[in-house]
């Protein structure tokens, strides 16, 4: 082998190894980007089902709190009119 062989052979080598080291490194700079865009969705669409999930428990709280009311309204109402009957019953 010749010295200009060897260097050729030593060049070639050096190029091939270094174009299969790039294209690892652009593999691994493509599969970081894609793994921290699937991160930034799955963290998106989980704030979203929780803000959703908190929504819907005030929703409830306040469907909760009315059905309440109404109740309280309903069972005065009943007192009063039990109220009324008995009066009317006594002046009999």
């Amino acid at each position: 082998m010749t010295a200009d062989s060897f260097e050729n052979t030593v060049i070639n080598a050096g190029e091939t190894i270094g174009a299969t080291a790039g294209k690892v490194v652009a593999t691994a700079k493509r599969t970081a980007t894609a793994v921290g865009e699937q991160k930034e969705r799955i963290t998106s669409a989980a704030n979203d089902a929780k803000s959703e999930a908190r929504r819907i428990v005030r929703q409830g709280k306040r469907e909760a709190k009315s059905a309440v009311k109404s109740a309280r309204k309903v069972a005065a109402s009943a007192r009063k009119s039990v109220k009324r009957v008995a009066k009317k019953l006594k002046r009999r």
